[in-house]
């Protein structure tokens, strides 16, 4: 019976707490919205549709799910479960925005892929007469998406009255890119200056044909190093794994007692300093 006490104080903490959400749920659901709202641009540069309101809702019930978790592997008193709320959140809170800057990055990538066809596709156009608005529909029905989508906004933005140059420095806000700059720039410049823009284009996409090239032999040369860097970023998290298994009165004391949280919580830390600084020394900018 005594041995039952603590599960029984987890469950009524567990209880009240559900109940609690559960009676304010839709001021919650407010103050999720506008947290994921933050990430507005991001989350228009991922390409995401979802509304901030169902998001809100992802990141509560992983909240909830990782608490929960938490409690149960660790059990610890109720003032501690308490305190893993708002440890909880700063977690998903730190993993929503990781998984949005990956989706960003992503999508970027594969739009400044698509630059170099695009530039071609619109010097083609303008070589044989088209105007840069024609061109630009060009590109949008012979690329796929992200390219596409970008571009056609650009064309739906200057159907309704907008100036090419607004809409083409709104397109560089929303996709930040330097090739994409680059671009915009040798367009603003040509129209107001003159100028053979078909031709601008095509050196450019020469230009950056040339740059993937290169980065493309950079990646290449230091994939050993980038390895090498992963292996010692994983290497301590295989050794804790093998610890956690094989060593039980060692886990006990990582997972029952105040120092050993202390040193979890020492050990994530480290660890992800540590993976940040080999990837920012592996990083190089062309």
């Amino acid at each position: 019976m005594v041995n039952a006490l603590p599960f029984a104080i987890v469950l009524g903490v567990i209880g009240t707490m559900a109940f609690t959400v559960y009676a304010a749920w839709s001021r919650i659901e407010g103050y999720l919205a506008k947290f994921v709202g933050s990430f507005a641009a991001d989350l228009d540069r991922a390409g995401l549709r979802t509304p901030a309101e169902r998001l809100g809702a992802i990141v509560a019930t992983v909240t909830v799910v990782m608490w929960l978790v938490a409690v149960i592997a660790l059990r610890p008193d109720p003032l501690r479960a308490i305190l893993f709320i708002p440890i909880s959140f700063a977690l998903t809170a730190l993993g929503f925005r990781f998984w949005i800057k990956r989706k960003v990055k992503k999508r970027l990538r594969a739009f400044d892929e698509q630059l170099e066809l695009a530039l071609r596709l619109i010097s083609s156009g303008l070589r044989v007469g088209l105007s840069l608005r024609q061109a630009l529909v060009l590109v949008t029905e012979e690329l796929a998406d992200p390219a596409q989508t970008e571009f056609s906004r650009v064309i739906a933005r200057s159907n309704i009255g907008v100036p090419m140059d607004v809409a083409l420095d709104d397109l560089v806000r929303r996709v930040p890119s330097e090739e994409l700059a680059m671009m915009v720039d040798a367009i603003q410049v040509q129209s107001k200056t003159g100028g053979n823009l078909a031709k601008i284009l095509d050196h450019l996409a020469s230009t950056i044909k040339g740059r993937r090239a290169i980065m493309r032999k950079i990646a290449a040369l230091t994939g050993e190093a980038t390895l090498s860097g992963w292996v010692i970023g994983l290497l301590p998290v295989g050794v804790g794994a093998f610890i956690m298994i094989a060593q039980p009165p060692m886990r006990a004391a990582l997972l029952n007692t105040a120092i050993g949280h202390v040193s979890i919580i020492a050990f994530c830390v480290l660890e992800i300093l540590g993976i940040g600084v080999i990837r920012a020394i592996m990083k190089m900018d062309i």
